[in-house]
């Protein structure tokens, strides 16, 4: 079920696509105790090697029915809810597998129950 409509999960398509970057900064905590500290210890440029990593973007969910489609722009800030957003796109995916699985082994048992109407 997506805003755009509801179809059998057998025909639905779900793919996803990672627009996540993720960069390394000194955080500014460091900084600050490195130039408050300096005068007293040079051991404090060692807060230097301290790194903060950012996580940002999107993931982008498409989800495709036939001739319909939606897309669905999730936002991402951390590591985690971007394998959780991930790992969700995969489970859906296995739930269509399924789906598909059913779907087939039912007319295989439909058509084995009436072999004139092939």
């Amino acid at each position: 079920m997506t805003p755009a409509g509801t179809w059998p999960l057998a025909d639905v398509n779900v793919t996803s696509s990672d627009q996540t970057s993720t960069t390394t900064h000194t955080p500014a905590w460091a900084i600050v105790l490195v130039i408050v500290l300096i005068w007293f210890f040079f051991l404090s440029l060692l807060f230097l090697f301290a790194k903060e990593r950012r996580v940002s973007g999107f993931v982008s969910v498409n989800v495709q029915a036939g001739p319909y489609t939606y897309t669905e722009q999730v936002p991402i800030s951390t590591d985690f809810a971007r394998h959780d957003t991930m790992n969700r796109v995969g489970y859906t995916q296995s739930l269509i597998g399924q789906a598909r699985h059913r779907a087939i082994a039912n007319r295989a048992a439909e058509s084995s129950r009436h072999p004139e109407v092939q």
